[in-house]
C-alpha cells in the first residue's frame, strides 16, 4: 500500500479589503512568518498606511508567542528613539497584534545585496545602531536579533525594527536568535546581556564590509584595518572580553573623525 501523504492545513490570511483589526484595512500581506503575519494596512482613523503584526491564527494557543507580541507592542509604544521604529498601539483581541509606522526604504540586507559598504559608511551605520541599542540597554532591555534584515535604511538613517525577541538581561532558552548573527551565549541558552547585542552589531557590520555573515567562528583577517581590531574584539566568544557599547561608540567616532570629509551613504540614499 502506498503511504498516504497528509498535507498540512492551510492557514487562511485576511483578504485584501477586509479589516485585520478594527479600523485597519488590509492592502497586502507583507510576510508570513513562523509566529506572526505582517500586513500592509490603511489606518482608517489616521488616514495613512501602517504595518500590522498579528499572531497567526494557528499559533494563538502558544502563550509564549502571544506574550512576545504583546511585549514588543508595549515596548514600541513606550520607547521612542530616532533610530527605532515607532509603534502606534498594540491590542490583545481579537488576536494579539501591534501596529507600526510604515518605513519607506530598503532593508540593510537589500542594500548589501547591491554591494558592500565602505569603511566610513559602515562606521556611521554602526554608530547609529549603537545609539539605539544603548537606549534599549539603559531601559534594561536587550534586542537579541540585530541583523541586516532587521535594519531599514531611510535617507541615510538606520532604523532598528523587530523587537520580537527583546527580553530583560538574564538566562534565556537555547537557540534564541538568528543563526549567523546570534552570540554563542544565545546558542547555548546562557545568560544574555548588553554584550550579546554587541556581538550582533559587530556581525552586522562585518556583513556590511564583506557581504557575508561571520557565523560562529569568524575569520576577520580580510577586514579593512580601521575597523578590524574593534570587530575582532566585539566577536570574542567570551562576552566579558567584548568592549562595552560605550567603548564601541567612542571607537566608531574615532573612525568617522579620521574618514575623508564629504562621504555619504550613496547606495543608501538611492533607496
Amino acid at each position: 500500500m502506498m503511504p498516504v501523504t497528509v498535507e498540512p492545513p492551510v492557514v487562511p490570511v485576511v483578504p485584501v479589503g477586509d479589516e485585520v483589526l478594527p479600523g485597519y484595512r488590509v492592502e497586502s500581506l507583507l510576510a508570513r512568518g513562523g509566529r506572526v503575519d505582517t500586513y500592509d494596512v490603511t489606518s482608517l482613523e489616521r488616514d495613512c498606511r501602517a504595518v500590522v503584526k498579528v499572531v497567526r491564527p494557528d499559533r494563538l494557543d502558544d502563550q509564549r508567542i502571544r506574550e512576545a507580541v504583546l511585549t514588543e507592542g508595549a515596548l514600541l509604544s513606550m520607547l521612542t528613539h530616532p533610530h527605532l521604529v515607532r509603534g502606534y498601539e498594540f491590542v490583545t483581541a481579537p488576536r494579539p497584534a501591534l501596529v507600526l509606522e510604515t518605513l519607506p526604504g530598503a532593508t540593510l540586507a537589500a542594500v548589501i545585496d547591491d554591494g558592500r559598504l565602505g569603511v566610513a559608511d559602515t562606521a556611521l551605520l554602526g554608530r547609529q545602531l549603537a545609539s539605539v541599542l544603548g537606549y534599549l540597554h539603559r531601559n534594561d532591555w536587550v534586542h537579541l536579533d540585530v541583523k541586516p534584515d532587521n535594519v531599514v535604511v531611510q535617507e541615510g538613517r538606520a532604523i532598528l525594527i523587530d523587537l520580537g525577541l527583546a527580553t530583560r538581561p538574564g538566562r534565556i532558552e537555547r537557540g534564541m536568535g538568528t543563526d549567523g548573527y546570534a552570540a554563542p551565549e544565545q546558542d547555548a541558552g546562557g545568560t544574555v546581556s548588553a554584550a550579546t547585542d554587541v556581538w550582533g552589531l559587530a556581525a552586522t557590520l562585518v556583513e556590511c564590509l564583506t557581504r557575508e555573515a561571520p557565523g560562529r567562528h569568524p575569520d576577520l583577517t580580510g577586514l579593512p584595518a580601521p575597523l578590524r581590531p574593534l570587530l575582532e574584539e566585539c566577536l570574542q566568544p567570551d562576552p566579558s572580553r567584548r568592549p562595552a557599547l560605550e567603548q564601541v561608540c567612542e571607537r566608531l567616532d574615532d573612525v568617522l573623525a579620521e574618514s575623508p570629509r564629504g562621504f555619504s551613504w550613496r547606495r543608501l540614499l538611492r533607496r
